[in-house]
């Protein structure tokens, strides 16, 4: 078991993984270790240590890269690895510092953005290695800057309270208001890039049958038109990065899909797709198109990061198949991920996936994981939880019920108001369909989840009938109207989002107080293990303490642990392996039936 825990949680998350200017490195950061890593096919993987990356690109049209580290004060600096140089750029009083858009490759400079010494968001232009980066416009409220082909900022959008985004064109040296959303539309609209010449704002966001598109913004006029839907599915989509024309729809489903839209991509992917099947993901591309970093997730090992070259067709991999996967769980081979289809009782499909273990029979004892959000989604890619309850010899389900994004706005809204409801019911119908199905053993399968996964988890096993052996909520609220006022008071990015979806804590109070675990806690009939980060800013910690609280009142079992450094959600190794293990005995023993 806790060799499991190590080999699936142990190592250091590799994030920001980007492509250099050339095609010929790439980099990625670590959450917790100092230091920049850079892999060269030529040379392996080389650590820069310039202290603890927050942020970090390559400077455009250089070999140079650009890194926020962290400290009382925040720095900037330009590491010149050719040159052998570095140089501090921090533009002064900026704090918060951040790269913007670091997947549109720009002709010669990086934008950053940060808060001001007023309080407001302030935007710099770097343009050379040595700096300085100097301060552009902006309005005010703007929390996205966009720059035209000659790298000139020419739309801006912001957040209004509502939700609402509004976008702004530069107009000589002035800014003004184009387009606005409307809500509840607006919530799921988000900007993609401008066009290369600067006069149009591409926006993902509802088209045919309220499934998700893409539309063109004319930010001389306000008007906009749909360049690419097909009212059977949300689709995003990739710029070229010089021409800034759609080049590929990334399709959303069950398997998510790429869809070329022009001839020569589409016989340059078909031979890629030949030679590495599965499912593709587009994490960087250079300016001339030619080189792509792509990862390749076949379903039957640690999906790997390709160096794809156009050009001749060849796709290196990188030395790690994973940045941030030990090795060990790297080289093994993966328990099988199924996609399935699960009927809810209304009529609905939904989709799931199932990862069973190589060991023992059907059915399994297993475990029901529920994604966070809810407004997000599971897809059938590598999931390390799901792996590492396979090598423990458990079954998993994961489902994406009612209200979860992927699959138009009209799903999405299904979730509106239906915590510990409808979203609760396709749950139940999930396990119910595996138990049918013969996959899982009814009397051995337990819930578990972080944010809502951990909320619909409780819910499971204090406000539901009796379905689980084990219920783990991590950083998950439980009684959502304290919740919601906390939320209400907060300037999070998605307060509007949960204002819509979840309810108002004084208009709703009365739903929201029957729709919380901590209301059913006497009722409660499955052992819980709860845990939180203390420092969590979502979902207070507190909202875990009450609730175990709640428990040892009415005699219930259950575990409480909170960690201390963490946030919404467990991200240290450390914290990692050590909850892993926790949860590892609690199956044990409560599916097993072994002693812990």
């Amino acid at each position: 078991m806790n060799g499991a825990a190590r080999r699936w949680f142990g190592a250091e998350p590799a994030v920001n993984l980007a492509l250099s200017p050339d095609g010929r490195a790439v980099s990625w950061q670590s959450e917790q270790k100092p230091g920049l890593f850079v892999w060269r096919p030529e040379h392996g993987v080389r650590r820069l240590r310039p202290g603890r990356i927050v942020d970090h690109a390559w400077l455009p049209g250089s070999r140079a890269l650009v890194a926020v580290v962290a400290g009382r004060t925040e720095q900037v600096i330009v590491l010149d690895e050719a040159a052998g140089r570095t140089a501090d750029v921090t533009p002064e009083g900026l704090a918060g510092v951040h790269v913007v858009d670091r997947d549109q490759p720009r002709r010669g400079s990086l934008l950053l953005g940060g808060v001001g010494a007023d309080g407001r968001a302030a935007w710099h232009v770097l343009s050379s290695p040595g700096g300085p980066a100097r301060r552009v416009a902006a309005p005010g409220a703007a929390g996205r800057l966009f720059s035209d082909a000659g790298d000139r900022p020419c739309a801006a959008t912001a957040r209004a309270e509502d939700g609402s985004l509004v976008v702004y064109a530069a107009e000589a040296d002035a800014w003004h208001e184009v387009w606005r959303s409307r809500p509840p539309g607006s919530l799921v609209t988000h900007p993609v890039d401008v066009t290369a010449d600067g006069l149009g704002l591409y926006l993902s966001g509802p088209c045919r049958d309220g499934f998700l598109g893409v539309r063109l913004l004319d930010l001389r006029t306000g008007k906009t038109r749909t360049v690419l839907e097909d009212g059977e599915h949300d689709l995003d989509v990739v710029l070229h990065p010089a021409t800034r024309i759609p080049q590929l729809a990334l399709v959303s489903g069950a398997r998510q899909g790429l869809r070329p839209l022009d001839a020569e991509l589409a016989a340059d992917l078909s031979v890629l797709t030949s030679r590495h099947p599965g499912e593709l993901e587009i994490v960087g591309l250079t300016r001339d198109n030619t080189v792509w970093l792509v990862q390749a997730d076949d379903g039957e090992s640690a999906p790997r990061h390709l160096l794809w070259n156009r050009g001749d067709g060849t796709a290196h991999p990188l030395t790690a198949r994973r940045p941030g996967l030990m090795r060990r769980a790297n080289r093994r081979a993966l328990a099988p991920t199924a996609a399935v289809t699960v009927p809810a009782r209304d009529g609905l499909t939904l989709d799931g996936y199932l990862v069973t273990p190589a060991v023992g029979a059907p059915p399994y004892p297993s475990v029901l994981l529920v994604h966070g959000g809810p407004w997000s989604r599971d897809v059938w890619g590598l999931s390390p939880q799901a792996q590492w309850l396979a090598e423990l010899g458990y079954a998993s389900l994961r489902v994406n019920f009612r209200g979860s994004e992927g699959y138009g706005t009209r799903f999405l809204d299904l979730g509106r108001a239906s915590w510990g409801g409808g979203m609760q019911d396709d749950l139940e119908d999930t396990l119910r369909w595996a138990v049918s199905e013969g996959h899982v053993d009814p009397d051995r399968v337990a819930v578990m989840g972080q944010s809502y996964g951990g909320y619909a988890a409780l819910m499971a096993a204090t406000a539901r009938p009796k379905a689980f052996a084990l219920a783990v909520a991590i950083c998950a609220p439980t009684d959502l109207v304290a919740f919601m006022r906390y939320v209400k008071r907060s300037s999070h990015h998605e307060r509007a989002h949960f204002l819509h979806r979840v309810g108002d804590p004084d208009d709703d109070a009365r739903r929201l107080r029957a729709q919380s675990p901590l209301t059913h806690a006497a009722g409660c009939h499955t052992p819980v293990l709860l845990v939180h980060g203390r420092d969590d800013p979502l979902v207070p910690y507190t909202q875990a303490t009450t609730m175990a609280d709640a428990l040892a009142e009415h005699r219930r079992p259950h575990h409480c642990l909170v960690l201390s450094g963490e946030g919404h959600g467990i991200t240290s190794p450390a914290n990692r392996v050590r909850l892993a293990r926790v949860v590892g005995r609690q199956l044990a023993y409560h599916l097993a039936g072994r002693p812990t």
